[in-house]
């Protein structure tokens, strides 16, 4: 029997050469459309032909698997809950159109850019990997998906007595060092979270797996090598231990990637290329990176300044004007 009874859900099973593949669900319709759609797929594959997967599928494999380790899952269930309506019965191919009725419908409840767009980035995600990751898509499909513009870039960056003053606020040792970690590698939270003992060697962070699937090699300074790895916190650990932080440090309006974004500044002011950042960063492109590139106009000025405006003065001087060609030839 195909779906039946399992304590106070419903089993669906389907046999595929020689192996069972099985999953529970709170209510029979859901058990039999997962054992139709399993069928399917099975079936697909007997004959060679490529299946088609659902949004709704995507979501449920990101929830389970990758999201759990970037934000409460409460929280990004509660997203995606919005999106269902929009969402509902499209294929991943069709994500784009899926994206546009989410962008509608927020755009009707007058929610903000920054709203809106974190729900369309997860659509985004969920695509990229179909195609990068699970092969469930021959076709890059993620850039369908189009953020709102008008949101507001948010640009904090803590000084380094702001950074030590959080981390001595969080009384928990785990949490002190994830903070200094952060600001002093530029890491994500996730990466953060996946570091063991193995992953810095020399003084080098290795990061295997990040957001964008792209491994990286992050030099720390001499402060951050006494960190002990692995972190040993969990998700709501740090999440709450960084909550109690900036609560007795006062400092309220900081969040956790504020810190990634504070060791971008401190690179950029201290005059590192930005294509040097990205690659630190993990960044996909210059494009992101380049956020950071107002920080750098002031030494750009003043090394324009001191560079050319010096020469240009040294060689004019006593010359009719920026105009005389004699001058110049001096």
């Amino acid at each position: 029997m195909p779906v039946r009874r399992h304590g106070k859900g419903w089993e669906a099973r389907v046999q595929h050469l020689g192996r069972r593949i099985s999953r529970t669900f709170r209510s029979r319709p859901d058990a039999l459309e997962f054992e139709r759609r399993t069928r399917h797929r099975v079936d697909d594959r007997r004959v060679g032909r490529a299946s088609r997967y659902s949004i709704e599928e995507a979501l449920e494999r990101w929830l389970t698997g990758e999201a759990r380790a970037l934000r409460t899952e409460r929280d990004l269930r509660n997203k995606v809950r919005v999106m269902l309506p929009h969402i509902a019965g499209r294929a991943l191919e069709e994500v784009g159109d899926a994206a546009e009725a989410v962008k509608r419908a927020g755009l009707a409840d007058k929610l903000a850019p920054a709203t809106i767009n974190r729900r369309l980035a997860i659509l985004r995600r969920v695509a990229n990997l179909a195609c990068n990751q699970w092969n469930w898509l021959d076709v890059a499909v993620a850039r369908r998906v189009q953020l709102l513009p008008g949101e507001r870039a948010r640009h904090v960056y803590l000084t380094p007595a702001q950074v030590k003053r959080l981390a001595a606020a969080a009384g928990d040792r785990r949490v002190a060092d994830a903070i200094l970690l952060a600001a002093t590698s530029g890491l994500r939270r996730s990466e953060l979270l996946r570091l063991e003992a193995g992953d810095r060697r020399a003084g080098v962070l290795q990061v295997t797996v990040s957001k964008n699937d792209r491994p990286r090699l992050v030099p720390l300074p001499p402060e951050a090598r006494r960190v002990r790895l692995p972190l040993d916190l969990t998700v709501d650990e740090l999440r709450k231990g960084f909550d109690r932080a900036r609560a007795r440090a006062g400092m309220n309006e900081i969040r956790f990637h504020d810190l990634r974004h504070t060791y971008a500044s401190w690179l950029v002011q201290a005059g590192v290329p930005l294509a040097a950042v990205r690659d630190l960063l993990g960044h996909s492109s210059l494009a992101v990176t380049s956020r950071y590139a107002h920080l750098a106009t002031k030494d750009l000025r003043q090394a324009v300044n001191k560079g050319i405006s010096g020469k240009l003065r040294r060689r004019w001087r006593g010359t009719g004007g920026a105009g005389d060609e004699a001058g110049l030839k001096k």
